[in-house]
């Protein structure tokens, strides 16, 4: 194998590590488990139009729909969205559908790339570093949102939304069901979790890569 173009698998390795980590962690956050846990907490805000158990089930069962195990005319039968707060969750829905097939091919990416330079005694340096360099590139890209989203959360919340989605879709009233069930603390929770939950997987990878350099 031609050193430049390992050069280049060892570059892709570390490239797509953050990517799928922080794809991975999306579906790790995305459950009811995690819901439960935020409403179990002393200070999460109460709803004001539903009790908690139905606040609950509701918001599960608008989870289950945007991970792609519930129907449209199933989540529309809850019967607690307008048209406005439909349409965006269509969207969410559409937008984790591309991720479940983007995942598997950035994971088979990382893998092939991997295994293509490990069968070479040369070149088994390469897929070290590209492991450690991919989690060093992680922990820096993280460090700089966790930062972000902590000091100025509403400004990185309005920011996602605005890449992600088109035009307003994504603002919502405080009383529309959407915000009752996901409310501001919610998301800050949620990110700051996620961005905990990719560092700590960022070290394991960079200590396989550094052990794997040794």
């Amino acid at each position: 194998m031609p050193r430049s173009f390992a050069n280049v698998l060892s570059l892709t390795v570390t490239l797509a590590v953050p990517i799928a980590l922080i794809l991975a962690n999306v579906f790790l956050f995305m459950n009811p488990t995690w819901l439960a846990f935020q409403y179990s907490q002393p200070d999460f805000p109460p709803s004001v139009r539903f009790t908690p158990q139905e606040r609950y089930r509701l918001a599960s069962e608008s989870i289950e729909y945007v991970r792609g195990n519930r129907t449209l005319e199933q989540f529309k039968a809850l019967g607690v969205y307008d048209d406005r707060e439909i349409k965006h969750m269509v969207d969410v829905r559409e937008l984790v559908d591309k991720v479940k097939i983007v995942l598997p091919i950035i994971a088979i990416v990382i893998i092939a790339c991997l295994v293509a330079l490990a069968r070479q005694k040369e070149n088994r340096a390469l897929a070290a570093r590209g492991l450690l360099n991919g989690a060093i590139l992680t922990i820096g890209l993280f460090v700089a949102v966790g930062f972000f989203a902590a000091i100025g959360f509403q400004t990185f919340f309005t920011l996602f939304h605005k890449i992600f989605f088109e035009g307003d879709t994504w603002l919502f009233n405080y009383t529309d069901s959407l915000i009752q069930f996901y409310p501001l603390p919610f998301w800050f929770a949620t990110s700051i979790g996620l961005v905990a939950t990719t560092l700590g997987e960022a070290i394991i990878v960079g200590l396989i890569g550094r052990w794997w350099k040794t």
